[in-house]
């Protein structure tokens, strides 16, 4: 363990703990603690949607994916994320935004009870499906600091998730929403400096943009030299924009149902992100706001994805050598640690040590948003709204607080025995996201049509439908022996239950969405 990153460790979670005082001493009411009573200013309000996605996933699982597939998902990069956080400010935020000054709009379930006039039913099926979403998507953030503390630091992966689960929960409880933006501002500026100040010079020490565009076309005969085959983790299709239709995760047609329906609609309407577009203080920022998140979320992606390809070829290569690590008895080996691996060889040391405080600050960014919603879905959607109305402000932020306590925790527990692959524990969250919210939320805004019934019924089936596929294929469903993720059956059942129903039926909904 080294003096000088351990320093900078300790310096970024003193930082933390100083700005997460202030805004707690900020909250006062339950508006400030669960949507810091849409006062957030333009910056802020840019840097928490950016902290909010960008998290372990993209610093460690999209350097992973990078360094599996290369470039035949770079489809994944263009209209993933960036997408999805613009374009959600831009169809959501611009939207709902004269709504929620008139009716007070704190959360997502708050604008589906006023919109469907489903004030308990409708509530709580969201509330609850949307706790769930973020239990599945929390454990991947500590699976990703778990690795990084053990390559960066040396400690155990246990420790290093266990001091982010620590630091999180406990400003989480202190301040709500206002602590969670202040501390994703510092959290985002040290996370993209970090990506586009490393990742240039990682790709320098490979022999810049050219020589790893020409290693990884010679890869698959690279491969064999180390002894495995040609064709070993789609080596084949490495230098191409995608591979051929009948091949999982990286094929044309898995590329469509993953990153072209799966993660940038599961994210759109994903709750910490839709709670986010109810943040911010001036409808003017959804102008501007949506080409400063996709400019600087696609560029930041990108090259986070370019390091892990820069990982493949070092590997490939001979130069690096990827560790292994069992968890849980399952081995990490190839995808999560290939960013912090070849950082670790080719920065200079001090810019190495800088990177664990940047992909904890990844994390953090968004594990803070993941808990405070699913937390506010328990007290605040779900006892206060739905169970017992004349709940006093005191008393909801004591249940949230428990309930911040149970989901990091919990999901902290689960994250003891991670999956291989980290992307594919958020990919099945954002599965479950956009299968169960893109109907409500966007129908609502969008359909005169979409109704009590149709909303409802499209979130059970959705739900119901994906978690059904992914117990009974895994992660990948055949189609006329054509891989399709698994997202999307549920995807078009809950596509089917909701025009069905908004068709068939009529009913009176209790407001207008109006911009």
């Amino acid at each position: 363990m080294n003096t000088i990153a351990v320093s900078i460790f300790i310096v970024y979670l003193v930082s933390v703990a100083i700005i997460a005082y202030y805004g707690a001493k900020r909250t006062k009411t339950i508006a400030d603690f669960v949507a810091a009573s849409g006062q957030l200013g333009f910056w802020t309000y840019c840097s928490l949607m950016l902290g909010s996605v960008f998290s372990g996933m993209t610093l460690i699982g999209v350097a992973g994916l990078g360094f599996t597939t290369g470039w035949a998902n770079l489809w994944e990069r263009v209209i993933g994320p960036p997408f999805a956080i613009a374009f959600g400010t831009i169809l959501i935020g611009y939207k709902l935004f004269p709504m929620r000054k008139r009716l007070t709009i704190l959360t997502m379930q708050d604008f589906l009870a006023f919109r469907f006039n489903d004030p308990k039913v409708l509530r709580a099926i969201a509330g609850l499906i949307s706790a769930i979403t973020c239990f599945v998507y929390l454990i991947g953030q500590y699976t990703a600091i778990g690795v990084v503390s053990e390559v960066v630091l040396g400690i155990p992966y246990w420790i290093g998730a266990t001091i982010a689960a620590v630091i999180v929960i406990g400003y989480v409880l202190t301040g709500g929403m206002f602590s969670t933006a202040w501390t994703t501002f510092l959290q985002s500026i040290l996370m993209l400096l970090g990506i586009f100040v490393t990742v240039p010079i990682i790709v320098s020490w490979i022999g810049g943009f050219t020589a790893l565009n020409e290693g990884l076309t010679a890869i698959p005969l690279l491969q064999i030299e180390l002894g495995k085959t040609s064709s070993f983790m789609f080596a084949e299709y490495l230098n191409k924009p995608f591979a051929p239709i009948n091949v999982p995760l990286a094929g044309w047609a898995y590329n469509i149902t993953l990153f072209g329906i799966t993660v940038p609609l599961g994210l759109m309407v994903a709750p910490h992100i839709v709670n986010n577009v109810l943040t911010f203080k001036d409808v003017r920022y959804a102008r501007w706001g949506p080409l400063v998140l996709y400019v600087v979320g696609v560029a930041g992606i990108l090259l986070t994805s370019v390091a892990g390809m820069a990982a493949r070829v070092a590997w490939a290569e001979g130069l690096i050598t990827i560790p292994s690590m069992s968890i849980g008895g399952i081995e990490v080996r190839w995808s999560d640690m290939a960013y912090p691996t070849i950082a670790k060889v080719a920065l200079p040391y001090g810019l190495f040590a800088l990177l664990l405080p940047t992909i904890l600050a990844g994390v953090m960014s968004t594990t803070d948003r993941l808990i405070l919603t699913a937390a506010n879905n328990v007290s605040y959607d779900i006892v206060k709204n739905v169970l017992k109305p004349d709940l006093s402000d005191n008393a909801i932020r004591w249940i949230s607080r428990i309930v911040v306590v149970v989901v990091g925790l919990g999901s902290f527990i689960v994250a003891l025995n991670p999956q291989p692959m980290l992307a594919w524990f958020i990919w099945s969250a954002l599965a479950l996201m956009a299968n169960c919210f893109f109907w409500p939320i966007l129908g609502g805004i969008y359909w005169k049509k979409m109704n009590k019934q149709a909303a409802r019924w499209s979130m059970i089936v959705g739900f119901a439908v994906t978690i059904i596929t992914f117990a009974l294929f895994g992660k990948t469903v055949w189609l006329f022996k054509i891989p399709l993720y698994s997202a999307f059956p549920g995807f078009i059942a809950s596509s089917i239950v909701a025009i069905t129903l908004s068709t068939i039926l009529r009913e009176r909904t209790v407001c207008k969405v109006t911009a």
